[in-house]
């Protein structure tokens, strides 16, 4: 969520908050003009603050448009004034003799608050402008802290409401020590505990002079509207002090730990890549292509024209595997042509073997389908590898076609055991395990996969929905 939008909620929240506060502490004590003496201030600050932090900076100043910026700056401190005036009328003594609302514009009163709340409301703009560069220009600072105060508004309130409901004194005595405790938190975590390390000072003491002097205005607030005596003052800043200051720092050495972790993941990951970056230097692909392609001319010119075939396909699987295996879809035409080679260098050495029969039926692909890379291939590696024998028949049916809409693959294969004594008995089946996962990743609900195997045959059926 961005910031000015967290900003706006908590803003309003505030603003509903001060209202139902205002509504649920109505008594005789405060008549009716001194309520909405009240509304009218919190409504015309609310007000002049929405404007300015969510139209007039972000929009106008920081667009560049400055002379609109100004003018509507203008016209809100104008509105701003009189809505503070309105207020004052409706409160003063003369409101039931209908005195004039102008008689209240000169009033220092009324002037010197309206001049207060721009002062406030730009240099909040400021900070935060400040926050934003310190930060990269990013505002990650005063998100985190927007949002942390969001949360802590929300549960606060829901609390707050639930103890008014028990007892009244309770109510503002939470009221009076969420912003507070919050407050405490947030200066001593992001700034109090890191100024005291990198000054190699120590924490508490300086920690437990800002809790007092902070607590000064809230303690008042909770003294004044309940009429307690002045120990409950000191009793509540030394159980909200003993919580919070343990607290941040346990909390900050909680991230800095978290943040070191991830700071040595990231050199891991950076040493990682630098090392794979160093072996893939060793073996350079544009050496063995020059290498190939030097084979396929000494090929040539001594009319081994299977050779140099081989090696052509050779290459070319190679380029397929370095430059588009890595790749999220292919077109099915690459794909066919992958298979068609490595399938053609495969029959070089069967070719002396009468009793090996290699059947395929691979139509064309058509334009524009495509398919994720080295899904077919694992299928006909499988089929070389445990349906050929140099020894006893053996035989190779492959099909491939397109039709409605759908890929259509078959593979049938005689099958001949490996002896137990083979190293290779071990490692079948792993090709076609990791191409049933990447089925299910690719294509959920879009693919068909039968797997059917007898004693002498293995039968391989697959349908890809594009």
């Amino acid at each position: 969520m961005k910031f000015n939008r967290i900003e706006s909620i908590l803003a309003t929240g505030i603003y509903l908050f001060i209202l139902i506060l205002l509504y649920s502490k109505q008594s005789p004590d405060m008549g009716t003009r001194q309520a909405l003496w009240l509304f009218g201030y919190t409504t015309t600050i609310y007000g002049c603050f929405m404007l300015v932090s969510q139209l007039i900076v972000p929009r106008l100043f920081r667009q560049r448009k400055i002379e609109i910026g100004i003018l509507l700056s203008v016209i809100l401190f104008f509105g701003t004034w009189l809505g503070l005036a309105l207020s004052a009328w409706v409160k003063g003594e003369h409101w039931g003799h209908r005195q004039s609302i102008w008689d209240y514009l000169p009033e220092g009163e009324t002037l010197g608050a309206t001049l207060m709340v721009f002062a406030a409301l730009f240099a909040y703009e400021a900070t935060k402008r400040a926050i934003g560069y310190a930060q990269g220009n990013k505002e990650v600072l005063g998100t985190r802290i927007a949002r942390e105060s969001l949360i802590v508004l929300g549960v606060g309130t829901l609390i707050f409401f639930l103890l008014l409901s028990l007892e009244e004194k309770l109510g503002i005595l939470w009221l009076s020590a969420i912003p507070y405790s919050y407050l405490l938190y947030a200066l001593c975590v992001y700034w109090l505990i890191p100024l005291c390390e990198k000054k190699k000072i120590g924490y508490l003491p300086f920690a437990i002079g800002l809790s007092f002097v902070l607590f000064i205005p809230f303690g008042t607030l909770f003294i004044n509207i309940t009429k307690l005596a002045g120990a409950v003052y000191i009793v509540e800043w030394l159980c909200l002090t003993v919580i919070v200051l343990p607290l941040s720092h346990y909390v900050y050495h909680r991230q800095k730990v978290r943040l070191a972790q991830l700071f040595n993941l990231r050199m891991a990951l950076g040493q990682t890549s630098a090392d794979l970056s160093f072996l893939r230097s060793q073996i350079n692909p544009h050496f063995l292509f020059n290498i190939l392609n030097t084979l396929y001319g000494t090929a040539l010119q001594e009319d081994a024209e299977r050779t140099a075939s081989g090696i052509q396909k050779l290459g070319d699987m190679m380029r397929f595997m370095l430059h588009e295996n890595n790749q999220d879809r292919i077109l099915l035409a690459r794909e066919i042509e992958y298979l068609r080679n490595y399938i053609d260098l495969q029959l070089l050495r069967t070719v002396t073997s009468p009793g090996i029969v290699v059947e395929c039926d691979i139509n064309d692909a058509l334009d524009g389908t495509y398919v994720a890379p080295m899904l077919l291939i694992p299928f006909v590696e499988n089929a070389f590898k445990h349906g050929i024998s140099l020894q006893e028949r053996s035989w190779i049916k492959i099909s491939l076609h397109e039709a409605d809409g759908s890929v259509y693959f078959d593979v049938h294969n005689s099958i001949h055991r490996k002896a137990d004594s083979d190293p290779e008995r071990g490692h079948s089946g792993i090709g076609l395990e990791n191409v049933k996962q990447r089925l299910a990743m690719l294509y959920p609900g879009k693919h068909e996969l039968v797997i059917r195997e007898t004693a002498q045959e293995f039968f391989v059926h697959l349908t890809i929905q594009r």
